[in-house]
């Protein structure tokens, strides 16, 4: 009993919350029900003049079966208007909470942890996003047809229970145990639903990755392996989707015997009271048109008990995603920062991705404001993570990361992700034109800004020779572009956005040395006005470094300038050789 009282709060929680996106539609909300109300009316109305035309066929009343069939006419005329405007209603409400609730979760899902992000399948925003935002929108719709249709039908159960108790208290009978069938059924298929929504987002993450990964996947010549993968997902989906539909077959097969059985019931009882004369062949007529509508309406209760059950699901499933409850989203402080100087400081900061395994060990240093400092060392050693910190991608397990002298958690979003920009060797390129790449950066940036930060990123030249320019699309994660041309994009990106820090993480990694050599001079043509820090894989990018900081092992165990690390770090020299050594 109080498992159905958790459900039963849960459900009308979610209906509250579903109300937020959808109270704008009161216009046309009030249309919807105004319109299903009159068409149930018209409903009960229906099967009686079908009843009376079906006597006067029999009756030979030829000008009275003339009368009442235009009346059926002009009323069946009339339901189709509702239909018409029902529908009009019913998109116009669904669109719109769709709208909503979508653009809340894709908003919701931005501001995710990017720890809550590497924990979970992409499939599992996609579908959330996608999927059941579609079911709450026309499930919230249906569930309040169907409570209109079951209240408007109430009047059909009166009516039935007024013309003949004995057909009315078989017909209750039987809705009842054929509601009973449906309610076992939806028991059980909710069970394996739940199964089936979770393994969905698995297969969706899986399938995304087999499209967006597909060139590497060819290279690698891992089409047989990325194919089991899948299909062992898609039969996973499939199999607990069969579950579901032995269920209702099933059930199905119990409920069409039983119905069958009770119609040959129905007649013969009919029958048995007509002999003894306790029922009028044109009430029989009637109660029998009637008796599908009686059945229909403890049909209409069994449906309010299924969208339930999928709204409590799916609701359930997107206000996890919009709520604070299970993913945690990112969070900042109130201090806003005028103008950022640029100093950077980690005072014993220790971090790991996890419990087990710690990254950073009580690091320590000092950023100057307009110094160019770089971060060299073994790869696995921490300095890509040093960069996830700063940007506050996310949280030191302890220690003090201060900006400015203010620690980055009391800053506001706009003082931390405003002030400093990343170019990564991973940088993602949208799916749109290269202009609108860069605006993503600055959205009212000027062409003058555009081409400017594009000739410092050494990409202006390509641009131009390619047909449409500026305005040519790229194709999800700059398919068109090569390895080097999409890292120069990201870099003029950043560049675009004048931040008073800038990041590079291996920015130059994928380019060729002219190239490299290029963007090395847009580098130093900013020393001195930025503070910019550097992780190099190339040492020979990182010797012009006003300062140079060596990691390993979570730790920095030497800082000085190039000469002076040569002289005083075995460690440093050991990597500045293997360097040269791989440049031959």
């Amino acid at each position: 009993m109080k498992e159905d009282k958790k459900k039963k709060s849960s459900f009308m929680t979610n209906v509250k919350k579903t109300w937020a996106y959808i109270k704008d539609c009161k216009l046309h909300l009030v249309g919807y029900a105004s319109v299903s109300i009159f068409e149930g009316i018209i409903g009960a109305i229906i099967p009686i003049l079908l009843a009376r035309i079906i006597l006067n066929i029999t009756d030979g009343a030829i000008e009275e079966l003339i009368y009442t069939a235009l009346i059926t006419g002009v009323i069946e005329a009339l339901l189709y208007i509702l239909y018409y405007f029902k529908g009009f209603y019913f998109q116009r409400i669904y669109q719109r909470t769709l709208t909503r609730l979508q653009i809340a979760v894709a908003r919701e899902t931005l501001r995710l942890e990017i720890s809550e992000i590497d924990k979970e399948s992409s499939g599992l925003f996609i579908d959330r996003l996608n999927k059941d935002t579609q079911e709450i929108s026309s499930m919230f719709m249906e569930f309040t047809y169907w409570t209109s249709y079951v209240i408007s039908n109430v009047g059909v159960l009166i009516g039935l229970f007024v013309l003949n108790k004995y057909l009315f208290l078989f017909n209750l009978i039987e809705a009842i145990i054929i509601f009973f069938i449906n309610k076992k059924r939806l028991s059980k298929q909710y069970e394996v639903q739940a199964n089936v929504k979770k393994i969905q987002e698995k297969k969706t993450g899986l399938t995304g990755e087999l499209v967006r990964g597909i060139r590497d996947i060819k290279v690698l010549n891992a089409n047989d392996t990325i194919l089991k993968q899948t299909t062992e997902k898609i039969m996973d989906t499939s199999n607990e989707e069969i579950k579901m539909l032995d269920i209702s077959r099933k059930y199905g097969y119990i409920e069409n015997n039983t119905r069958g059985l009770c119609d040959l019931l129905f007649i013969l009882l009919g029958c048995l009271l007509l002999k003894n004369e306790l029922l009028t062949v044109t009430v029989f007529v009637i109660v029998y048109n009637y008796q599908s509508r009686v059945k229909n309406l403890l049909m209409g209760i069994v449906q309010l008990l299924e969208y339930n059950k999928k709204f409590t699901l799916a609701s359930n499933r997107i206000f996890e995603v919009i709520g604070d409850e299970r993913f945690k989203k990112e969070t900042f402080g109130n201090k806003k920062l005028e103008k950022l100087e640029g100093k950077i400081e980690f005072k014993n900061v220790t971090f790991g991705y996890d419990e087990n395994k710690t990254i950073l060990d009580k690091m320590k240093f000092t950023i100057n404001p307009n110094e160019t400092v770089a971060f060299v060392g073994k790869s696995g050693a921490g300095k890509t993570t040093i960069f996830s910190l700063i940007t506050r991608l996310y949280h030191i397990n302890s220690g003090k990361i201060l900006l400015d002298g203010i620690e980055i958690d009391d800053l506001d979003c706009s003082s931390l992700r405003d002030n400093m920009s990343i170019i990564t060797q991973s940088s993602y390129i949208f799916n749109m034109t290269i202009k609108e790449n860069l605006l993503l950066a600055k959205e009212d940036a000027t062409e003058e800004e555009i081409k400017k930060a594009c000739h410092m990123a050494c990409i202006d030249e390509f641009i131009e020779t390619l047909p449409e320019k500026y305005d040519t699309k790229v194709g999800e994660n700059g398919m068109i572009l090569s390895g080097g041309q999409r890292q120069r994009i990201a870099i003029a990106r950043a560049l675009l956005m004048k931040t008073e820090i800038i990041l590079f993480d291996e920015a130059t990694s994928a380019l060729d040395n002219e190239t490299q050599e290029e963007i090395q001079k847009a580098i130093k043509n900013m020393k001195g006005e930025y503070t910019i820090l550097i992780i190099a894989h190339r040492l020979s990018t990182v010797v012009d470094a006003d300062r140079i900081f060596v990691v390993d092992d979570g730790k920095i165990i030497a800082t000085g300038s190039h000469k002076e690390l040569l002289k005083n770090c075995d460690f440093y020299k050991k990597l500045y050789e293997k360097d040269l050594e791989g440049a031959k």
